[in-house]
């Protein structure tokens, strides 16, 4: 019998993934996302690159600090409709299982499935999301909850999730 778990996808570097789908010539080099993409104005980083957080930039750091770090990096404007499309284009992939779907935000969403082998259904998700929409994913599996608390851990995880953003 299937046991239920909530499961945790975050999308790996997400703003940043978009910006690379949308730009390949981009791909290893040090991406910062934030403001108007003027590292030389008031404004913070929203993202940063695998490769430009080598460089010790992060997110919601001062642009002009992101600049000092790595003046060679790629600053690139906040462009929220797409990552908001893209976001769309992953919910819509994951709404394809049999799982109640509690969005957290454009990268993030938890999942409160009945599975004998969540390991393996993780992996599909996955696989299913890269395919889909070539953006990797993050997975993690939650407890066992009993079945009338698992809906629950999903709203609260979510409402905890949104009151950070």
């Amino acid at each position: 019998m299937a046991r239920r778990f909530v499961l945790h996808l975050d999308l790996d570097e997400f703003i940043a993934a978009v910006e690379r789908l949308r730009h390949p010539e981009l791909e290893g080099k040090p991406i910062v996302v934030g403001g108007d993409g003027d590292p030389t104005k008031r404004g913070v980083v929203s993202t940063a690159s695998y490769e430009a957080r080598a460089f010790g930039i992060r997110s919601a750091m001062p642009l002009r600090t992101a600049y000092k770090r790595n003046p060679d990096a790629i600053f690139l404007a906040v462009d929220a409709d797409a990552y908001l499309e893209a976001s769309r284009h992953v919910m819509d992939t994951l709404r394809t299982f049999d799982a109640e779907v509690e969005v957290a935000g454009w990268d993030e969403a938890f999942l409160a499935v009945a599975a004998d082998d969540p390991e393996t259904l993780a992996r599909e998700i996955q696989q299913r999301v890269l395919r889909r929409t070539r953006l990797w994913c993050t997975i993690g599996i939650g407890g066992q909850p009993a079945p009338g608390q698992a809906r629950e851990r999903v709203r609260q995880a979510a409402r905890r999730v949104r009151a950070h953003l």
